[in-house]
């Protein structure tokens, strides 16, 4: 996604910035590519000129909502964000040759002791995903007070993410305080094919509060899409645990409780359902902030995770949802009662009224791995 415009953007308040048109086939859902890939911010969601949600139609993105995390400028040419698009139905494979892929030149806009912008050659790229993938926390590495709707970035431990995967934050809010939207890279952004450590992450906060050192901000789930010296980066992950506050709503009270996650691996099923996320209550709502609104309940089964999709809904974005009650496991059934929004304008959200819209999928949790390293350990040389 590469701006078409030069424009001017304030920290913590959505900017609506034109891009280079994309078309995408019928049959497609898109979700972003995750990894901030512009200096100034992040792209939340994107908007169809035809402002149709009608999955069988094509169509035509020429506009993202973009959440600067600093003031400044964007200019025309920058890239300003990635899109994954997957292709439904049948034969996915020969549909995507339909789709020529383009090459072009674009700028990417850095930090490195100030803005700095790089113009380099680009390409869009298909991929295969293994359905395979790990889990990995993403841990406090210090004390910050937070104040809703004021996105932050906050340090965490340092996680390496192997090259030829795609990193997808867990959805559904993993700390009572708020959702981590993206991970935060300094320096110049990497490819795909390259390792990458991160060491910050965009934290939204949902709730005033205070997140303290060793809570557990979110989960990770990390996607393999390529083959490779898999074996290596990954027995790193699976000789290890990771400890962390689990920080949690009982009531009205945020309670924290130190949990140990043992490493494994999860195998996601290739099919999934589209569920809609409506409102189960009426409010008025302003620009730019933040709310949570109640919401239908839905119903996950155990074994499910969810991951929202983008241009669902052209006056804001649905970031998340939730329960004010213990955390679940993956392995849990789960119910949620309330959804994390960001409108774009001033609006009313009347009940029934059409949320967003996530994709659910099921999973197996694959612990062999884990019987494996302790029997062939030696047999996989670590870094």
């Amino acid at each position: 996604m590469v701006a078409a415009e030069d424009v001017g953007v304030k920290r913590g308040r959505v900017k609506r910035i034109g891009i280079e048109p994309i078309d995408l086939l019928p049959s497609t859902i898109s979700s972003i590519l995750s990894v901030v890939r512009h200096a100034l911010g992040m792209v939340l969601d994107v908007r169809d000129v035809r402002d149709s949600m009608n999955i069988d139609e094509p169509k035509r993105l020429e506009e993202v909502y973009f959440l600067p995390i600093e003031n400044g400028f964007v200019k025309e040419g920058d890239l300003l964000g990635v899109i994954k698009v997957f292709i439904l139905g049948k034969e996915p494979e020969l549909r995507m040759v339909e789709n020529q892929l383009s090459k072009r030149e674009i700028k990417i806009a850095y930090t490195n002791g100030g803005i700095r912008r790089t113009a380099v050659k680009v390409s869009e790229m298909w991929y295969r995903r293994w359905h395979l993938a790990e889990w990995i926390p993403l841990i406090s590495d210090e004390d910050v007070n937070v104040k809703k709707g004021n996105p932050i970035l906050i340090r965490i431990s340092s996680i390496e993410i192997p090259g030829n995967t795609i990193p997808v934050p867990l959805f559904i809010m993993r700390n009572a305080y708020g959702i981590v939207l993206d991970l935060h890279l300094h320096g110049r952004p990497k490819k795909i094919e390259e390792n990458r450590t991160v060491s910050e992450v965009l934290f939204m906060p949902v709730f005033d509060g205070e997140v303290q050192r060793g809570d557990i901000l979110g989960v990770l789930n990390v996607y393999n899409v390529s083959v490779g010296e898999r074996s290596k980066s990954l027995m790193k992950y699976l000789l290890r645990s990771f400890k962390g506050n689990l920080v949690y709503w009982k009531g009205d009270e945020v309670l924290r409780k130190e949990f140990e996650i043992k490493p494994f691996h999860f195998k996601r099923s290739s099919m999934g359902r589209i569920e809609p996320v409506l409102a189960a209550e009426s409010k008025e709502l302003k620009a730019d902030n933040l709310e949570v609104i109640k919401i239908e309940e839905i119903d996950f089964p155990a074994g499910t995770i969810v991951q929202p999709l983008i241009g669902t809904n052209g006056s804001g974005t649905l970031l998340d949802v939730f329960t004010k009650g213990p955390l679940k496991m993956v392995e849990d059934e789960k119910r949620v009662d309330r959804a994390v929004f960001l409108p774009y304008r001033d609006m009313e959200i009347r009940e029934g009224d059409l949320l967003g819209m996530i994709n659910v999928y099921h999973v197996t949790i694959l612990y062999e791995p884990e019987t494996l390293v302790l029997k062939h350990g030696g047999l996989f040389p670590m870094r």
